[in-house]
C-alpha cells in the first residue's frame, strides 16, 4: 500500500565553486586599480617629508625609496605653517567650505523640494531650467558674475568667494530624486495632521533624506574646498588667501619650491580624508540610492 504522504525535498543551492584563475584575475585587477589611484597620493606623501635633494634623488629609478622616506623630517611642515603661515589658508578654507555647504543644503533643499512634491503651473518646465544651468561652462559666466559682485561691493571678501555658488543645479537635482522616492502616505499624513507646508518640509520630509543630505553636502565641501579660479580672481588680499591659491604661489618664474608644494598638499588633503572617512556609510548610500524617478 502506497503512503499518501510524501516529504518534498527541497533542492539545495549549488555551492558555488572556486576557480583559482577568476579569483587571481579579479584579484590582480583590483591591485593595478589601487596601485594606479594610491601610487601618486603615497608618493606625495612620502615627498612631505623629504629635503628637496632627496625627492629627486629617489625619483629616478623608481624604488620603494619613492614611496616611502628612509630619513623623514617635519621641517617642511614645520616651515609651512610657521614661516609661510599656511594655516591661514587652511583655516579660510575651511571656514568658507562650512558656510558655503550650510547654507548652500538650506536653499537647495527647499528649492528640491518645492520642485518634487508642490504641484503648480510650470515646475516641470522650471526644473527643465534649472538643470540646463549645468550646460553652462564658467568660462562664459565668469566676467559677468565678476562684475556683479564687484557692483555688490563683495570683491575682495569672504562672501563674494562663496555666495555665488550657493545655488547648485546638481544637488537640487539630487535631492529632488530622493524627494519624489518618499512615498505619498508622509506628505498626505502631515497634511491630514495639520502641519503647514514648512513643517512638512523640515520635519518629515528633510530627515529622511539624510544620506542625500550628506552626499550633496560632502560633494558641496570638495568643490569649495578645491576652488582655484574663482577665488583667485575674486580676492586680492593674501590673508583671505584659499589652500589652492596658497599652494599655487610656491610655483614662482625663478623656482618651484616641491618640498612645500607637496607639503602643502598632504596637509590639505587631510580634513577631507578625514571627513570623508567620517561619512562614507552616509555618502555611499546617499549615491547608490539616487532615484531615476520624474
Amino acid at each position: 500500500m502506497e503512503s499518501d504522504t510524501h516529504i518534498d525535498k527541497v533542492p539545495s543551492k549549488k555551492k558555488q565553486r572556486f576557480r583559482p584563475l577568476q579569483f587571481l584575475t579579479r584579484g590582480s585587477g583590483l591591485m593595478i586599480l589601487v596601485i594606479i589611484f594610491l601610487g601618486p597620493y603615497i608618493w606625495m606623501v612620502s615627498s612631505a617629508f623629504k629635503p628637496r635633494a632627496e625627492i629627486f634623488s629617489d625619483l629616478d629609478p623608481v624604488s620603494w625609496r619613492t614611496f616611502i622616506p628612509v630619513n623623514p623630517t617635519l621641517l617642511n611642515i614645520q616651515t609651512l605653517l610657521v614661516e609661510f603661515e599656511f594655516w591661514r589658508p587652511i583655516l579660510n578654507s575651511l571656514a568658507i567650505a562650512t558656510v558655503t555647504v550650510l547654507i548652500a543644503l538650506t536653499i537647495n533643499s527647499m528649492i528640491a523640494y518645492a520642485l518634487s512634491r508642490m504641484k503648480f503651473a510650470g515646475r516641470d518646465i522650471l526644473f527643465i531650467i534649472v538643470l540646463s544651468t549645468l550646460l553652462i561652462p564658467f568660462e562664459a559666466i565668469m566676467v559677468p558674475m565678476f562684475l556683479v559682485v564687484q557692483n555688490m561691493g563683495l570683491d575682495d571678501t569672504y562672501f563674494g568667494i562663496f555666495l555665488p555658488w550657493v545655488a547648485d543645479a546638481f544637488i537640487i537635482f539630487l535631492l529632488r530624486q530622493h524627494f519624489l522616492e518618499l512615498p505619498d502616505d508622509l506628505q498626505d499624513a502631515a497634511i491630514i495632521d495639520g502641519c503647514t507646508p514648512f513643517q512638512i518640509y523640515w520635519k518629515i520630509m528633510l530627515p529622511n533624506i539624510r544620506p542625500a543630505l550628506v552626499s550633496a553636502g560632502f560633494i558641496k565641501f570638495i568643490y569649495s574646498w578645491d576652488a582655484y579660479i574663482w577665488p583667485l580672481i575674486v580676492t586680492r588680499d593674501p590673508d583671505k588667501s584659499v589652500v589652492a591659491i596658497a599652494i599655487a604661489r610656491f610655483f614662482t618664474d625663478q623656482d618651484i619650491l616641491w618640498e612645500y608644494v607637496f607639503a602643502g598638499s598632504f596637509l590639505a588633503t587631510i580634513p577631507v580624508v578625514l571627513l570623508f572617512l567620517f561619512l562614507q556609510r552616509y555618502y555611499i548610500e546617499g549615491v547608490a540610492t539616487t532615484g531615476i524617478r520624474g
